[in-house]
């Protein structure tokens, strides 16, 4: 399951959990993966807190080996994270103005901007934090009006990786189509494919 949603996956935690659920039709399916995706995401924050411990209890310059199975994790999650960059590049503030062809003096203060007014998000650590280029439009390099509607559906339930690998992995509310592949021909089922996740975060 881990494997075949990488949005499950975080590199935070200490091994993969692999479940083998079977489901009766797609919207079972669908329903199940969003079970699994609210429950990781209800574990992060005590997987936080676990790690700030461990880093506690052990230090730094560790002489012993990480297990295999995290660096199996650790390896797919950077996998996938460098095919969204490589598919649809990760903009700086600077070039998200180039791409609107803004002539503002500050190149980043429009990005930043729309940031702000939850027009789209962001992924990295702060102070090195890149716009996912799905965000925009082809023609004008604005942002798209359905991802302001996603990132309401969600609020903070997701941060910014678990939302660009949401956006960029197959959904089975989709029909097992990628929400950034049906952003402009059917941006209502991708608002509610986001709805049916948030539900479950919220449950």
């Amino acid at each position: 399951m881990v494997h075949a949603h990488p949005e499950l996956a975080d590199a935070g935690t200490s091994a993969p959990l692999v479940l083998a659920i079977s489901a009766r039709d797609a919207t079972e399916a669908a329903a199940l993966s969003d079970v699994m995706t609210a429950a990781k995401a209800a574990l992060r924050s005590s997987g936080a807190t676990l790690t700030k411990v461990m880093d506690a209890l052990f230090p730094a310059e560790r002489d012993f080996p990480m297990p295999p199975a995290l660096l199996e994790q650790v390896n797919r999650n950077a996998k996938a994270r460098a095919e969204l960059a490589d598919e649809f590049g990760l903009l700086s503030g600077a070039e998200v103005a180039e791409l609107a062809a803004s002539t503002s003096g500050n190149a980043s203060a429009m990005a930043s901007r729309w940031k702000n007014e939850g027009k789209v998000f962001t992924v990295g650590p702060t102070g090195g934090q890149r716009f996912p280029g799905f965000q925009f439009g082809k023609d004008d390099g604005r942002p798209l009006p359905v991802i302001a509607q996603v990132l309401t559906v969600f609020g903070d339930r997701l941060s910014g990786w678990e939302l660009a690998l949401w956006f960029t992995s197959s959904n089975g509310w989709l029909g097992g189509e990628r929400p950034v592949d049906v952003l402009d021909s059917d941006p209502e089922l991708v608002v509610d494919a986001a709805g049916h996740l948030a539900a479950e975060l919220l449950g």
